[in-house]
């Protein structure tokens, strides 16, 4: 986000906001009457949401702390704020602070009573339209005992300021009339109701619990604080000592950033802080990775605040094969598809190998495979870093291939026959195939290049004379059986094409190899086709009696499906009447295909319309029971709708890909199913977890589950975290030590349940059946129970206990999941 041009500042330490500075004089004091900002920040206890944005603003100099008769500094987090401190405040954090003359005569009503510091002040926020003088001046008259200035601000009245300090008064307006997702929503002043919903909506602010807002109470110190750390993403002002980068270089003593066309390095100690900003807890030093974004606050050439902007790392990778490199002037040439690139790179490149071992970049030799990561952020992009393939004695030889079997490898070189053995997962490079294989090597044919290991066993194999093309949709124009010549129609160039079948072409007729002699009586005019082919030559050829791609549109007047294959090339089918197939619909239209979904379509006899039309889809099921003998689970979908799926033949594998048996699926197990159509193609086990969140970052978080293990869940895949009934899609909404439930649904994506504790009232524990009971709520209430396992814990003033102490009529706080309760806290 751009700064504020129009009311930017630098904002010096020495001008830190009185109210936020500590003293207790209603005048703004010297700088001289400040206690310094040192690296621990403050010396007493500041809450957990709050340490973040404390230490965060009193750095960049927007607040500080009160100096006690010990020498320390305390920030004091619970103390009040006045309305006339928050409004100095926001002038600052606003960028708006150079307007104010302390000289100026200023006159109010008499009603209206404003602490003299202050009142140049005021005025700037009038006129900037901080505060509405109008409803002020009513305010103030409502209340003539009174004193406007000193009256402590409630948490409405500052998020109006807040708000409008942003220059989001027009979002406000927007929302004015929208009903607060607060339970206490009826008790916001209805001219504070769209100040509070658009903050919500910029993540400004948060309830003092998950459904209370208390919009009349008093804002305290650290409340206020986080409010304007949270509103610089919305509204942001330059800081003196305050820079925005990317990571270029770190070790345990320094950070360098790359800003503003320069390079700057930072020193680091223990004392630096560590945030991400889209979480208020602290991160790892190590949680900052090289090439992202960050913001950093420094002083004297020293990090004393580093906060992580995001994951994406700004660098682009090429593969590669090294040709020359000039040392001297710090640049080389590599082959990228067959063309020379000119690569740069600094003295702090770093070179390895691809078994991690350090190089420097002259031990490179010509022809090595390279792995070239560059930055993007730079006008000439440089080299960062460089992976080579292994290099020990490893040569290379060249010939034309003639067979391979049995390990081997033959081939004539100078006109003899000469064999290698291949090497374990040999790798193999032909121009156009997607990951080949020896088997698609042409007798013959193909010139090829060996790379040997030490024991001159074959580690790659590269065809060096063959440039393979392809046909995706091919017509048939007539085929010559005594010549085993082909002729087609591409409709993608609207060329004609001839070319010859050869004695290896391989050749599929709906999932089943032909011949070439075989597939002679289905090569008839008008049968479309599949083929790769190099020069004149039919490497593959398979007869399309389905396409498979990402739909493009439905056009149901003429009848037409577009689909986008994944070589890029659109195709257009005619369909009648088609089968369709969409998972999780028991009846499906052609109105509930969607544009975006990933489907085949199997065509008729005649290649012509769409017979089937399958969608590619996953749903996640919870397993009711398994038959290991007959392999059929009942499941239950999302809808609570329960049917028999049948996984003989299918793969079943747990979240790391080790295979399983339908006996593992025991009832309660959560699986991923992915269909085509209505065919299941795999199994995977979905690991629900239970526990406490230990820490949360950016793109993961460590939870501690009740038996002690603890484990890191990531979000890769972006996360969905519920709370009671709000949710969100941030990490930021899960905060150290709350309880949660978290698994990946069928898309991956991670979904954070956090537990709300539910205040009740204690009946009696039936110790057979592990029940405790508590009062109803309602008589509609049926959640006046939960079952209690080795795991929950029991509490009071934060001690265990067993549940034999708990007594009828005990108020109790249960932490729980499907009325399985983790926690359960004794008041």
């Amino acid at each position: 986000m751009p700064m504020h041009s129009s009311r930017s500042k630098l904002i010096a330490g020495a001008l830190a906001f009185s109210l936020l500075a500590g003293g207790t004089s209603i005048s703004v004091p010297a700088p001289s009457a400040f206690a310094a900002v040192s690296t621990s920040i403050f010396a007493d206890t500041i809450p957990a949401w709050a340490q973040k944005h404390v230490s965060k603003l009193a750095l960049q100099g927007i607040i500080n702390g009160y100096k006690t008769s010990s020498g320390s500094t305390e920030f004091r987090p619970l103390k009040s704020v006045s309305q006339e401190e928050a409004v100095v405040m926001a002038l600052r954090f606003a960028g708006l602070e150079d307007e104010v003359n302390p000289d100026d005569i200023v006159a109010y009503p008499d009603s209206f009573k404003v602490s003299n510091y202050a009142k140049p002040y005021i005025i700037v926020a009038f006129k900037h339209g901080l505060l509405d003088q109008n409803e002020e001046y009513a305010n103030a008259a409502a209340n003539p005992k009174a004193t406007w200035g000193t009256t402590p601000a409630t948490r409405e009245w500052v998020t109006k300021l807040m708000v409008r300090a942003i220059d989001k008064k027009a979002l406000a307006d927007d929302l004015s009339k929208t009903a607060s997702t607060f339970a206490d929503g009826n008790q916001i002043t209805a001219k504070y109701l769209g100040y509070v919903n658009a903050a919500v909506s910029l993540d400004l602010v948060k309830g003092v619990s998950a459904t209370k807002f208390d919009p009349k109470a008093p804002v305290n110190r650290a409340s206020l604080a986080t409010l304007f750390s949270r509103a610089e993403k919305q509204y942001q002002v330059a800081y003196e000592g305050q820079v925005n980068g990317i990571v270029t270089a770190q070790t345990a003593t320094s950070i360098t950033l790359y800003s503003e066309g320069k390079e700057t390095t930072y020193t680091l100690d223990s004392n630096t802080l560590y945030y991400s900003a889209d979480s208020d807890n602290a991160v790892a030093a190590g949680d900052i990775k090289l090439y992202t974004d960050v913001t950093l606050i420094g002083g004297s050439g020293k990090a004393l605040y580093v906060e992580t902007q995001g994951t994406e790392q700004h660098v682009k990778t090429t593969i590669a094969k090294l040709d020359r490199i000039n040392t001297t002037d710090r640049y080389f040439y590599a082959w990228v598809n067959d063309e020379p690139v000119k690569f740069t790179y600094s003295s702090a490149v770093t070179v390895k190998d691809s078994n991690g071992k350090t190089l420097q970049i002259s031990d490179l030799k010509r022809d090595t495979n390279l792995t070239i990561v560059q930055d993007t952020f730079r006008t000439a992009p440089q080299v960062v870093s460089i992976t080579a393939e292994v290099q020990t004695g490893a040569n290379t030889v060249t010939g034309q291939f003639y067979s391979a079997g049995s390990g081997l490898i033959n081939y004539l070189a100078d006109g003899t026959l000469q064999s290698k053995f291949l090497a374990d997962n040999v790798t193999v490079v032909i121009n156009g195939i997607d990951a080949p294989t020896v088997s698609d090597l042409l007798k013959e044919v193909d010139n090829i290049k060996l790379t040997l290991n030490d024991e001159q066993q074959v580690t790659r194999i590269e065809v060096v004379n063959r440039n393979v093309s392809t046909m995706d949709s091919a017509t048939v124009v007539n085929y010559s059986g005594d010549n085993k010549l082909l002729t087609l129609y591409d409709p993608a160039t609207s060329n004609a094409n001839a070319l010859f079948l050869t004695d290896s072409t391989k050749i599929d007729y709906n999932g089943s190899s032909i011949t070439v002699s075989q597939a002679r009586s289905y090569l008839v005019a008008n049968r479309k086709v599949k083929i790769t082919y190099s020069g004149k030559n039919i490497i593959s050829l398979s007869f399309i009696y389905k396409q498979t791609g990402s739909l493009v549109s439905v056009n149901t007047t003429d009848k037409l499906l577009s689909v986008k294959l994944d070589s890029g090339e659109k195709v257009t089918i005619p369909y009648v009447s088609p089968l369709l197939q969409i998972p999780g619909v028991a009846v499906p239209t052609i109105g509930s295909l969607q544009a975006g979904d990933t489907v085949t379509v199997l065509l008729d006899a005649n290649q012509e319309k769409a017979a089937t039309i399958q969608v590619h889809k996953t749903l996640q099921y919870q397993v009711v029971s398994a038959n290991a003998s007959t392999k059929l689970v009942t499941v239950k979908a999302a809808d609570n709708s329960q049917k028999d799926i049948s996984l003989v033949n299918v793969p079943i594998t747990d979240e790391n890909g080790n295979a399983l048996t339908v006996g593992a699926l025991t009832s309660g197990t959560i699986i991923n199913v992915p269909y085509i159509g209505s065919n299941i193609q795999s199994v995977k086990t979905i690991t629900m977890k239970y526990g406490t969140v230990s820490s949360v970052g950016a793109s993961s978080l460590t939870v501690t589950e009740p038996n002690g293990t603890s484990s890191t869940v990531t979000f890769s895949k972006g996360i969905k975290v519920i709370k009671g009934t709000q949710t969100t899609y941030s990490s930021s909404a899960v905060a150290a030590g709350d309880i949660i439930q978290v698994y990946k649904d069928e898309n991956e994506q991670t979904i954070v349940t956090v537990a709300v504790g539910d205040k009740r009232t204690y009946w009696k524990y039936d110790a057979p059946n592990a029940t405790l009971w508590t009062y109803k709520n309602t008589s509609e209430d049926n959640g006046n129970f939960a079952y209690i396992t080795s795991n929950t814990k029991i509490l009071y003033n934060n001690a265990s206990i067993q549940v034999s102490a708990l007594k009828d009529g005990d108020t109790i706080t249960v932490y729980a999941f499907n009325n399985t309760a983790l926690k359960i806290v004794k008041s």
